[in-house]
């Protein structure tokens, strides 16, 4: 039975690098509890008996899971204010309490104001506790870099993740953005054919994360004679999405395809109330949007950037501090979500199923599966249902 959503803004960092790019604000959450003021948790840990050594690699040698004591690893966040950000805390949460982590690890979560000065003085903060390691959701791509130096040069490991920065000796781990976005407009080729026409859209004009996605699909498009007949801006938002949609479908009459950065409750709803045909279409992963698409059996396509980034930012510093050779920039494939698995386009799909990838009981925004299917270990929905703050 097709049911109408209300108009919800729903934000989804992505990405990335992502949608990251798009959120950024303030509280303080932690597995062992941490502020700005205090980022240190009051859990013994090996770093915080001694000064932090010249070197990564100095630091992984007197803080061991052979000595039996844990790395001190924090994860510097700047923003809790949309559903993706406190996921991605709780899957990191959980993920740090199972192996082959809860023996390496003592994972503390501290969250700033949303100022790249304030999350340069957690950096420093931390810094002066002795961390092994810092995971840091930036919230700016350069004006954190001094601080981060700063910590470098105290020997600590630097693991950017989502929102990555780019300076000599940062590990960065994000969605691999261009393979989502080829994959998602090579699928909606696939589905409405060479030359059909599409709206696209551009997520956030100008933004890093929505420029790369742009030209990997219109790359794509380009090599089939793809017609956008219109692009539209959602900003990775449901409401905004519904207006820009709705302004387009007034202005076209023949739309074969839809390239959506939002998502398919989004469409759905655009479509409905303009009183036209669902067509193929695009859009990033949340609770909601898997329903009405199983619901409504759409013709759909739904990537994801998975919260579980943090948790592959926790094991990049754990690799790196176990002496492991790991490079410097570490993207994780999306995964991707359909009602039909045997369309053949080049990617893996796996197919909506309730209970299993959508949960009816569960916030319209959780974003499932927490963890990529092939990290170790996995994570439950169960497990991290509780992840609102």
């Amino acid at each position: 039975m097709k049911r109408k959503i209300l108009k919800k803004v729903i934000g989804i960092t992505a990405a990335a690098a992502m949608m990251g790019t798009l959120f950024v604000g303030c509280g303080s959450s932690s597995s062992s509890s941490a502020t700005s003021e205090a980022p240190a948790s009051s859990k013994v840990s090996a770093a915080s008996e001694a000064p932090a050594s010249s070197s990564p690699e100095a630091s992984a040698a007197e803080t061991t899971p052979d000595s039996g004591k844990k790395y001190k690893i924090a994860l510097s966040n700047s923003y809790m204010g949309n559903d993706w950000r406190q996921l991605m805390i709780k899957t990191a949460q959980v993920v740090a309490e199972k192996e082959p982590y809860a023996s390496q690890v003592e994972l503390d979560i501290v969250t700033c104001e949303n100022t790249a000065e304030a999350q340069s003085a957690s950096i420093d903060a931390l810094v002066e506790e002795g961390y092994d390691a810092i995971l840091i959701e930036a919230s700016s791509p350069t004006a954190l870099i001094p601080a981060i130096q700063r910590a470098q040069d105290a020997g600590i490991v630097i693991v950017t993740f989502d929102n990555t920065v780019d300076a000599e000796g940062v590990y960065k781990v994000g969605t691999d953005l261009a393979d989502m976005s080829e994959a998602w407009a090579t699928w909606l080729v696939t589905a409405c054919g060479d030359g059909a026409n599409i709206i696209m859209d551009t997520g956030i004009a100008g933004s890093t994360s929505g420029n790369i996605m742009y030209e990997a699909a219109k790359k794509v498009f380009d090599e089939h004679g793809i017609n956008v007949v219109s692009e539209f801006a959602s900003e990775y938002a449901d409401g905004v999405g519904q207006e820009q949609i709705a302004s387009v479908l007034a202005a076209n009459d023949k739309i074969d395809g839809v390239y959506a950065l939002c998502y398919a409750n989004t469409v759905y709803n655009a479509f409905t109330d303009a009183g036209r045909d669902l067509v193929p279409t695009t859009s990033f992963n949340t609770n909601i949007g898997q329903s009405i698409a199983f619901d409504n059996n759409m013709q759909v396509l739904i990537g994801q950037n998975t919260p579980g980034l943090g948790a592959e930012a926790m094991k990049v510093a754990v690799d790196v501090l176990n002496g492991e050779n790991v490079p410097q920039e570490n993207l994780v494939k999306a995964g991707f979500f359909t009602n039909d698995t045997s369309v053949d386009f080049g990617w893996a799909t796996t197919k909506l199923e309730e209970g299993v990838t959508f949960f009816r009981d569960l916030p319209d925004a959780f974003d499932f599966p927490a963890v990529p299917a092939d990290f170790d270990p996995q994570v439950t929905a169960e497990e991290v249902s509780n992840y609102q703050q």
